[in-house]
Protein backbone atom coordinates (compact mmCIF):
# COMPACT_ATOMS: atom_id res chain seq x y z
CA UNK A 1 0.00 0.00 0.00
CA UNK A 2 1.57 3.29 -1.11
CA UNK A 3 1.47 6.20 1.28
CA UNK A 4 0.37 9.67 0.28
CA UNK A 5 2.98 12.14 -0.98
CA UNK A 6 4.30 14.63 1.57
CA UNK A 7 6.20 17.91 1.47
CA UNK A 8 9.92 17.59 2.25
CA UNK A 9 12.91 19.90 2.33
CA UNK A 10 16.52 18.86 1.90
CA UNK A 11 19.33 21.12 3.06
CA UNK A 12 22.75 20.50 1.54
CA UNK A 13 26.31 21.51 2.42
CA UNK A 14 28.34 21.23 -0.79
CA UNK A 15 32.15 21.04 -0.82
CA UNK A 16 33.67 24.58 -0.77
CA UNK A 17 36.59 23.80 -3.12
CA UNK A 18 34.20 23.44 -6.06
CA UNK A 19 33.59 26.49 -8.27
CA UNK A 20 30.13 28.01 -7.94
CA UNK A 21 29.00 26.63 -11.32
CA UNK A 22 29.99 23.11 -10.24
CA UNK A 23 28.08 23.55 -6.95
CA UNK A 24 25.00 24.45 -9.01
CA UNK A 25 25.54 21.27 -11.04
CA UNK A 26 25.64 19.20 -7.82
CA UNK A 27 22.32 20.77 -6.84
CA UNK A 28 21.02 19.87 -10.31
CA UNK A 29 21.97 16.22 -9.78
CA UNK A 30 20.07 16.15 -6.47
CA UNK A 31 17.15 17.73 -8.30
CA UNK A 32 17.31 14.95 -10.91
CA UNK A 33 17.39 12.29 -8.13
CA UNK A 34 14.13 13.73 -6.82
CA UNK A 35 12.48 13.92 -10.24
CA UNK A 36 13.59 10.34 -11.13
CA UNK A 37 11.98 9.12 -7.91
CA UNK A 38 8.65 10.73 -8.85
CA UNK A 39 9.02 13.91 -6.80
CA UNK A 40 7.77 17.37 -7.76
CA UNK A 41 9.87 20.42 -6.86
CA UNK A 42 8.19 23.25 -4.96
CA UNK A 43 11.07 25.71 -4.45
CA UNK A 44 14.85 25.97 -4.64
CA UNK A 45 17.53 27.93 -2.78
CA UNK A 46 20.59 28.30 -5.01
CA UNK A 47 24.03 27.44 -3.55
CA UNK A 48 25.77 30.26 -1.69
CA UNK A 49 29.12 30.05 0.03
CA UNK A 50 28.67 30.37 3.81
CA UNK A 51 30.97 30.31 6.80
CA UNK A 52 30.08 27.38 9.05
CA UNK A 53 29.64 27.58 12.81
CA UNK A 54 31.94 24.56 13.22
CA UNK A 55 34.14 22.49 10.92
CA UNK A 56 32.40 19.80 8.86
CA UNK A 57 34.88 17.23 7.53
CA UNK A 58 37.68 19.77 8.22
CA UNK A 59 35.93 22.51 6.18
CA UNK A 60 34.99 25.83 7.78
CA UNK A 61 33.05 27.00 4.69
CA UNK A 62 30.57 25.28 2.40
CA UNK A 63 27.96 26.06 -0.21
CA UNK A 64 24.48 25.90 1.31
CA UNK A 65 21.54 24.95 -0.90
CA UNK A 66 18.01 23.71 -0.25
CA UNK A 67 15.15 22.12 -2.19
CA UNK A 68 11.49 21.77 -1.22
CA UNK A 69 9.64 18.95 -2.95
CA UNK A 70 6.59 16.69 -2.75
CA UNK A 71 7.27 12.95 -2.82
CA UNK A 72 6.15 9.68 -1.24
CA UNK A 73 7.97 8.50 1.91
CA UNK A 74 9.28 5.37 0.13
CA UNK A 75 10.86 7.46 -2.62
CA UNK A 76 12.58 9.71 -0.05
CA UNK A 77 14.71 6.78 1.07
CA UNK A 78 15.88 6.34 -2.54
CA UNK A 79 16.78 10.03 -2.77
CA UNK A 80 18.63 9.81 0.56
CA UNK A 81 20.74 6.86 -0.69
CA UNK A 82 21.65 8.76 -3.86
CA UNK A 83 22.64 11.88 -1.89
CA UNK A 84 24.69 9.78 0.57
CA UNK A 85 26.72 8.42 -2.36
CA UNK A 86 27.62 11.88 -3.71
CA UNK A 87 31.14 12.77 -2.48
CA UNK A 88 30.70 16.50 -3.23
CA UNK A 89 28.01 16.78 -0.55
CA UNK A 90 29.55 17.20 2.91
CA UNK A 91 26.30 16.88 4.85
CA UNK A 92 22.56 16.88 4.24
CA UNK A 93 19.34 16.98 6.23
CA UNK A 94 15.87 15.97 5.05
CA UNK A 95 12.91 17.52 6.88
CA UNK A 96 9.19 16.81 6.62
CA UNK A 97 6.86 19.80 6.26
CA UNK A 98 3.11 19.91 6.64
CA UNK A 99 1.02 21.96 4.27
CA UNK A 100 -1.53 23.96 6.18
CA UNK A 101 -4.37 25.97 4.78
CA UNK A 102 -3.87 29.68 5.28
CA UNK A 103 -5.56 30.87 8.44
CA UNK A 104 -7.77 33.90 8.58
CA UNK A 105 -7.26 36.28 11.43
CA UNK A 106 -10.44 37.33 13.16
CA UNK A 107 -10.48 40.83 14.53
CA UNK A 108 -12.89 42.01 17.16
CA UNK A 109 -13.83 45.55 18.00
CA UNK A 110 -12.88 46.08 21.60
CA UNK A 111 -15.34 48.36 23.28
CA UNK A 112 -15.11 49.73 26.80
CA UNK A 113 -17.72 48.27 29.11
CA UNK A 114 -20.43 50.57 30.38
CA UNK A 115 -19.56 52.42 33.54
CA UNK A 116 -15.80 52.22 32.99
CA UNK A 117 -13.72 55.21 33.97
CA UNK A 118 -12.08 57.12 31.17
CA UNK A 119 -8.31 57.47 31.39
CA UNK A 120 -7.02 60.87 32.55
CA UNK A 121 -6.00 63.32 29.85
CA UNK A 122 -2.34 63.38 28.89
CA UNK A 123 -0.58 66.65 29.74
CA UNK A 124 2.20 67.46 27.29
CA UNK A 125 5.66 68.24 28.63
CA UNK A 126 6.78 71.81 28.12
CA UNK A 127 10.54 72.12 27.76
CA UNK A 128 10.47 75.87 28.60
CA UNK A 129 9.83 75.09 32.29
CA UNK A 130 12.75 72.70 32.36
CA UNK A 131 15.14 75.26 30.82
CA UNK A 132 14.30 77.87 33.45
CA UNK A 133 15.06 75.38 36.23
CA UNK A 134 18.39 74.58 34.61
CA UNK A 135 19.30 78.28 34.33
CA UNK A 136 18.68 78.82 38.01
CA UNK A 137 20.69 75.82 38.94
CA UNK A 138 23.58 76.91 36.73
CA UNK A 139 23.53 80.44 38.18
CA UNK A 140 23.60 79.07 41.72
CA UNK A 141 26.43 76.71 40.83
CA UNK A 142 28.45 79.59 39.33
CA UNK A 143 27.99 81.64 42.54
CA UNK A 144 29.11 78.76 44.72
CA UNK A 145 32.15 78.13 42.50
CA UNK A 146 33.13 81.82 42.75
CA UNK A 147 32.83 81.63 46.54
CA UNK A 148 34.93 78.50 46.73
CA UNK A 149 37.59 79.73 44.32
CA UNK A 150 37.62 83.23 45.78
CA UNK A 151 36.94 85.01 42.48
CA UNK A 152 34.59 87.59 43.87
Amino acid sequence: MAKEAQLYEIGLLIHPELPEERASEVLGTVRSYIEKSGGVLESTVDPKLRRLGYAVKKNTQAYFAALQFVITPEAVTKVKKEVDGNTNILRHLILTWKKEAPRTILRRNIEKPEGSVASPPVVPFTPAEKKEENKTDIQEIDKKLDEILGNQ
